[in-house]
């Protein structure tokens, strides 16, 4: 049971209680008829069991994420920790999800420190970095959303839902590797003047097709442009 459902029971319930003893206190000292009193219990009764159902059922209960609010890291690390519960079967998903997102940061942020001067001005190392954050952020809508529709109570379900959310953690894995390739290479290199001689070319090659399975339309769309040129 969730925290806020328990709070929010055992608060109701301590009211109520004493409500009743005040209500029956003051029938009885005013000396109410019977009828009265048990119309009043019965009053009571139907009150107990209807917010007590409400609370159960609806206090605490989780909110869809509007993935078009989230804006950064942070917000997607909180939607994530948000969907973790004793009923969520993919708990571990999530952590690693998270733990994903942490990374790459840890290595932004090595590779800003890696260029120096240079990280503060555009180059394609750091536009690299916005593509990689891009595919990520792209790739926890897409947890989020399934985690949204996901019934989890439905047992029978679970190995297809578990196999589209290991699609989308070894996706962000494949493309982590690949960024990390680029800072260890950036790492060998003495001078950050001599940057200009590292080739992308096949470091980002693996970052564009992990796009282009994630977009398949885009590469149509670039293909079709370039046949009827």
């Amino acid at each position: 049971m969730k925290k806020e459902t328990v709070i929010g029971l055992a608060g109701f319930n301590l009211l109520f209680a004493a409500a009743e003893i005040i209500l029956f206190s003051a029938l009885r000292d005013s000396g109410a008829k019977p009828a009265a009193s048990l119309l009043a219990g019965v009053i009571s009764f139907a009150v107990f069991v209807a917010v007590n159902y409400c609370i159960f059922t609806f206090v605490g209960r989780r909110k869809p994420v509007r993935t078009s609010k989230l804006k950064d890291a942070q917000d997607y690390r909180e939607a994530l920790e948000s969907w973790e519960s004793k009923q969520n079967p993919f708990n571990n998903e999530l952590r690693q999800a998270i733990h994903q997102l942490d990374l790459f940061y840890q290595k932004k942020t090595a590779l800003k420190a890696l260029l120096g001067e240079e990280g503060k001005a555009e180059n394609p190392f750091l536009s690299v970095s916005s593509d990689v954050q891009d595919f990520l952020f792209s790739n926890m809508k897409k947890l989020l959303n399934r985690m949204t529709i996901m019934d989890m109570a439905d047992h029978s379900r679970i190995p297809m839902h578990n196999e589209y959310i290991q699609h989308i953690l070894s996706q962000n894995k494949q493309l982590l590797s690949q960024y990390d390739n680029l800072i260890i290479e950036i790492s060998q290199i003495g001078d950050s003047k001599d940057l200009g001689s590292l080739d992308l070319e096949n470091i980002t090659e693996a970052l564009r097709e992990l796009r282009d399975e994630q977009h398949p339309e885009s590469g149509t769309v670039q293909q079709s442009a370039q046949e009827e040129a």
